[in-house]
């Protein structure tokens, strides 16, 4: 069979998609001879918008038939005719393009039936306003909103596509305190309860960026879950043993929350490394306000922490083995198996010296990275600067031996000559 190649426009893409929901409208319904059923005037009236370039109004109009597309087309035949109607989205001229991008996205996320293939669509009509941040904030936001309510798969796939970005659109979009604090709140709500480790520390990450900005209320009901949502996070995760949230006030304000300062309690306690501390703190409130984790993973979680803390405090210096099991509140026999997970879960990096029964540290992971920390690494930096500053005085002072100059000079008159 003969190949045929037919040219067609933009133009005949909008109408063919105008035919296909006119198609919808007429499933159902009594075949008559009058001219103006609802599917004839749907079709004119986006033929006459094409025609005439009005496509802001095109695109609302074909937006108003978004649910009958999903629920009545195919797979591919929805996701062709979506595509082409975000592709008007960017025919409509700047001064409207946000409005009909704000209309699509609004009727994309009327429904959750199909969401995969909706957030696909909106991932899709983000990505064709590259020209328009303002249009492209509003679908990121919408976005958002709509993968935090879907299942985990759609959360997966959001969370892959905008991860590691949020700090660049904050820069690129020229955003405000109010507008930064909206989108990583957004973004980190899509986050929030992830199974991948990438994405839990990103979800913990962006809450801490949106309550550090400035004019951040503090016991606002979205900052409440949001400050909340990181603490449970990060009592489930049983890789995450960082975190630099507790001095915030948004989160210090949930130690006198009726629900969730149980939970508070119970991640200052671990946090802390007080493993007797955490068993005690770990009552049915707190862990259910941190979304059922049991006792027996907060307390492998306390442990992890304490061996960090106590490694930490010793810098590159040694632990005596006898302390660390003191700290984790484990048999002698175990002290070694706990220093063993922690080197390959890559926390910390060491010998152990089992004659002297002592841990050599050569690196350990902070639990928390807080003033003190801070301090203490910027006396380290002075302290090394000075040493490099006197190092190098010390090396300008030094002269050559007057034979050294000599026979230096020698091959470069020779070279002259």
């Amino acid at each position: 069979m003969p190949l045929q190649l037919v040219e067609t426009s933009d133009e005949d893409s909008f109408v063919s998609v105008a035919q296909h929901v006119a198609e919808l409208l007429n499933e159902g319904q009594t075949r008559t001879a009058l001219a103006d059923t609802p599917a004839t005037l749907f079709l004119n009236d986006c033929v006459n918008l094409i025609q005439e370039q009005r496509y802001q109004e095109y695109v609302t109009r074909i937006s108003s038939q978004v649910d009958s597309i999903y629920t009545k087309m195919p797979e591919k035949e929805a996701e062709c005719c979506l595509s082409i109607v975000i592709h008007a989205v960017g025919r409509v001229p700047e001064v409207g393009q946000q409005a009909a991008a704000t209309t699509l996205a609004s009727a994309l996320c009327q429904s959750d039936e199909r969401a995969e293939e909706r957030l696909t669509a909106l991932l899709s009509l983000y990505g064709i306003l590259s020209s328009q941040p303002a249009a492209q904030l509003a679908v990121l936001l919408a976005t958002a909103g709509y993968a935090a309510r879907n299942s985990a798969k759609c959360r997966a796939t959001f969370c892959t596509a905008v991860r590691g970005k949020a700090q660049r659109w904050v820069v690129l979009w020229k955003l405000g305190p109010a507008e930064s604090r909206q989108l990583y709140l957004a973004l980190a709500a899509a986050m929030r309860e992830a199974s991948d480790r990438p994405t839990t520390r990103e979800h913990l990450a962006l809450v801490g960026l949106a309550l550090a900005l400035p004019g951040t209320p503090d016991r606002t009901p979205e900052v409440t879950e949001a400050a909340a949502g990181a603490l449970a996070d990060y009592l489930r995760s049983s890789s995450i043993y960082t975190l630099d949230l507790l001095p915030l006030p948004a989160v210090a304000a949930l130690a006198d929350h009726p629900r969730y300062g149980p939970m508070h309690k119970l991640v200052t306690a671990v946090l802390a490394g007080d493993v007797a501390a955490a068993r005690g703190a770990s009552i049915p409130a707190a862990l259910e306000a941190a979304g059922g984790v049991t006792p027996e993973a907060v307390l492998s979680k306390a442990r992890m922490t304490a061996l960090l803390a106590a490694c930490s405090r010793a810098g590159q210096g040694e632990v005596p083995l006898g302390d660390l099991r003191v700290a984790l509140d484990v048999a002698e026999d175990q002290v070694q198996s706990w220093i063993v997970r922690a080197i390959g879960a890559k926390l910390i990096e060491g010998r152990v010296d089992t004659v002297r029964g002592t841990f050599s540290v050569a690196r350990s992971t902070h639990p928390c990275f807080g003033l003190q920390q801070w301090s203490k690494l910027a006396t380290q930096l002075a302290s090394l600067k000075e040493t490099v500053a006197a190092a190098v005085s010390t090396m300008s002072q030094i002269r050559p031996p007057p034979h050294v100059g000599a026979r230096s000079a020698a091959p470069a008159a020779a070279t002259r000559a």
